[in-house]
């Protein structure tokens, strides 16, 4: 049973803010240690997640400018409107060309409320925007891992260029209580960034949470990350989107052997060919009910990778509304 999650063991030890590595690119900047407690490299420098090391960021001058700026507008491999609209939840200011494993490149801004979970400045999970300080994803992504020196990315598209302005300090991670890794039961988790965003912007959104008991049986749902794109293959640099239909879990049981809990939720096709996939963990299936996204489910595991009457096992978001709200309000 692969859970969505490449784990990552690290033994970390003592080092000083700035290593001796100069970037390499033409910044004529220093490598900042992420491992520091600090995303900061100064007043008027910047830090660009990569050119440098792994668990380093490069920290170079305001005078100095990177090749790829952040983009203003959407990539044209998209249409759709690119105007700001208000921060109501699950209704992005951008549409995609609607037609992971299966799926296609999805349009910046499509799917504004994903985000990036990274440990060490490296991609390993996704998760979904709820409000402007609050991100649920799944609790097995902390399972090998310190629940320290996360950070959150908003509004990404190409995981590959990712600027200090989109990442944010996770300054709490709280898995849930109950969560059992051994039979992938509870599997959920909050995380609370250092300050709220700015959910009002083209591509920073949050999805809407789904009504308390909302039966999502037989809609057609889309699930979104930068997981790998076959069983066993590398994570997308580009945010992928994939349809799969939610099914019954007492369908669901008879493939995957009765290992279902009534707070699970399983989507995807008899005969395989489309999935989440390794890297896409934490990640939102959301579902569009009269033109508002709705987040039905949490990437949680499966049997490998869109495979022949495996479907997809993610986390029913609305068996946990109480406990969202309850753990939000307690800090």
């Amino acid at each position: 049973m692969d859970l969505f999650c490449v784990s990552l063991l690290l033994a970390i030890a003592a080092s000083p803010v700035f290593s001796q590595t100069v970037c390499q690119n033409t910044l004529h900047g220093s490598c900042i240690n992420l491992l520091s407690g600090t995303t900061h490299c100064g007043a008027g420098n910047h830090l660009v997640l990569s050119y440098c090391g792994f668990l380093e960021a490069c920290c170079y001058g305001a005078h100095h400018t990177v090749a790829t700026a952040a983009p203003t507008h959407a990539p044209s491999h998209g249409t759709g409107s690119h105007t700001t609209s208000s921060g109501q939840c699950g209704v992005p200011a951008v549409s995609g060309n609607h037609k992971i494993v299966g799926g296609t490149v999805a349009t910046h801004g499509e799917y504004p409320w994903q985000v990036s979970l990274r440990y060490g400045g490296q991609h390993m999970c996704g998760g979904t925007l709820i409000d402007s300080q609050w991100v649920v994803t799944a609790a097995h992504c902390f399972q090998d891992t310190s629940k320290h020196y996360w950070t959150v990315a908003v509004g990404v598209q190409d995981r590959s260029h990712i600027y200090s302005s989109q990442v944010h300090n996770a300054i709490l991670v709280l898995t849930h209580e109950h969560y059992d890794h051994s039979r992938n039961h509870n599997d959920i988790a909050l995380i609370k960034l250092d300050k709220p965003v700015d959910t009002t912007t083209t591509y920073v959104k949050t999805a809407c949470l789904p009504d308390p008991n909302e039966n999502f049986d037989n809609n057609v749902c889309t699930a979104t990350g930068w997981g790998a794109l076959h069983e066993g293959g590398q994570g997308s640099r580009y945010l992928e989107e994939v349809d799969v239909p939610i099914i019954p879990n007492s369908r669901c049981n008879y493939y995957m052997g009765n290992s279902i809990y009534t707070s699970n939720l399983c989507a995807g096709y008899s005969q395989g060919g489309k999935d989440a996939c390794q890297g896409d963990s934490g990640g939102p299936l959301t579902c569009k009910k009269n033109g508002v996204w709705k987040l039905a489910g949490i990437t949680s595991w499966g049997y490998g990778c869109a495979q022949r009457n495996a479907p997809g096992v993610y986390t029913r978001v609305s068996s946990f509304l109480s406990w969202i709200q309850t753990t939000k309000n307690a800090h």
